[in-house]
């Protein structure tokens, strides 16, 4: 492993926290565990390098993604964004055969299967492809393996969301599903598209562009869907279809959380913004866009970027202050700072003080964390340097967010997510 395949590692390769680090996780490989002296060294270079990391920051966060767009090796455009070259791209995934999955329990496996637009949904947004074309790099794997392995971390990623934050899951009325959205080459994709969130707030990615029609599509409209499960256009580009009622609308709507993990936050978030676009398509009026965008609730584990503001958006967000994928591209020093000086897990968004953005701040493990009788403990496998799903997940299923989950899926219309919150999780 060299320092480069690290999360930090692309962004500051030189530094001596990223260098020790993979020597750490090579010699633990071995069945050699660093020493508490070794660990003490290695808190203490993790530390110098988290202040780099806010210095640069505090330079503006454009000026940051700018700074990891040039140490990934992307090429900006005059307009300053990145040379993007896969915007125009319409494609299918890569080695899967539906447009959802599901965990199946029994064959602990993940199988196919249809959204029931009739229930409650929650439908997870995460593809295992960037995990798993690292991992067949490094563990030189075949295709089919590394694809085997995407599948079983999709499984259990729609597994831990439906099992910590469904109440009932899964004897529950409630379909938990994971949707297979894929990029061209999601290893080098996936962080492009983190920085251009930053560069270019309005760029949409054809995935979620193509996510959106498949979750959204028969919720909004009656008409004939291609077999990739978008809509059919005419040679204008209009959408070949008849927008159901009001009522219709917001009672199908009214039924989806959506969630993000890692860089599915931004993709999730994008399939949002095309259902409004979508909705401006197929001519309804500006309230009902609104209410649409309102009545849905996103939840975002771990976002590795900065989520651009929208007054519509019910999002809650959580960010552990260990997460290193999450501090290499995101921002999140204002709500820490805030939720140390209350004491407190949860406060507002200061990107988007309206009530709808919500931030819960958690320390849960990662590539070194504190033991009960002092030292660290050291397992950045298994915490994926602190961006592991199983820990937010527990962490959110302590706080009892289960029953934010099931006002928000049973709230009718639009809401205001600190109305959900008022009562306590």
């Amino acid at each position: 492993m060299l320092p480069t395949d690290l999360p930090l590692g692309t962004i500051a390769p030189e530094a001596p926290y990223n260098k020790m680090l993979a020597e750490g996780i090579e010699s633990q490989k071995r069945g050699q565990d660093p020493t508490a002296v070794e660990l003490q060294m290695l808190k203490a270079a993790q530390t110098e390098l988290f202040a780099w990391l806010d210095d640069q920051k505090e330079k503006g966060i454009q000026s940051y993604a700018k700074l990891c767009a040039e140490r990934s090796g992307f090429v900006l455009t005059d307009r300053g964004t990145v040379d993007f070259p896969w915007k125009a791209t319409d494609h299918r995934r890569i080695g899967f055969d539906s447009d959802f999955y599901a965990p199946d329990l029994a064959k602990r496996e993940l199988v196919p299967v249809q959204l029931e637009h009739t229930k409650p949904r929650v439908i997870v947004f995460a593809t295992g492809r960037a995990f798993a074309e690292k991992n067949a790099r490094l563990l030189h794997l075949t295709t089919k393996q590394s694809l085997h392995n995407a599948k079983n971390v999709m499984s259990a990623q729609a597994y831990l969301v439906g099992s910590r934050l469904v109440s009932g899951y899964p004897q529950t009325d409630v379909q938990v599903v994971t949707v297979a959205y894929d990029m061209v080459t999601s290893e080098i994709e996936t962080p492009a598209l983190r920085i251009q969130a930053i560069l270019d707030p309005g760029f949409m990615h054809p995935v979620s562009r193509m996510a959106a029609e498949r979750i959204f599509g028969p919720c909004v409209a009656r008409g004939h869907l291609k077999r990739n499960g978008t809509f059919r256009r005419d040679t204008s580009g209009r959408i070949l279809a008849e927008p159901l009622s009001s009522e219709q609308i917001i009672n199908n709507l009214s039924k989806i959380m959506l969630v993000g993990g890692s860089v599915g936050c931004l993709v999730c978030f994008q399939a949002l913004m095309w259902l409004r676009e979508i909705l401006y398509q197929l001519g309804v009026d500006d309230e009902l866009k609104r209410e649409a965008v309102q009545s849905i609730l996103c939840l975002h584990l771990g976002p590795t970027t900065v989520i651009p503001p929208d007054p519509d958006v019910n999002l809650f967000s959580v960010v552990n202050v260990n997460d290193e994928f999450l501090l290499c591209g995101n921002d999140i020093r204002a709500v820490t700072k805030t939720a140390a000086d209350r004491d407190c897990h949860m406060v507002t968004d200061p990107a988007q003080p309206n009530g709808r953005r919500i931030v819960c701040v958690v320390d849960v493990p990662g590539t070194l964390f504190p033991k009960d009788d002092g030292g660290f403990s050291f397992d950045p496998v298994g915490t994926h340097f602190g961006h592991s799903l199983k820990h937010y997940t527990n962490r959110l299923r302590t706080l009892g967010l289960n029953r934010v989950v099931s006002r928000a899926i049973e709230a009718q219309g639009g809401f205001m997510l600190k109305d959900l919150l008022d009562d306590g999780p």
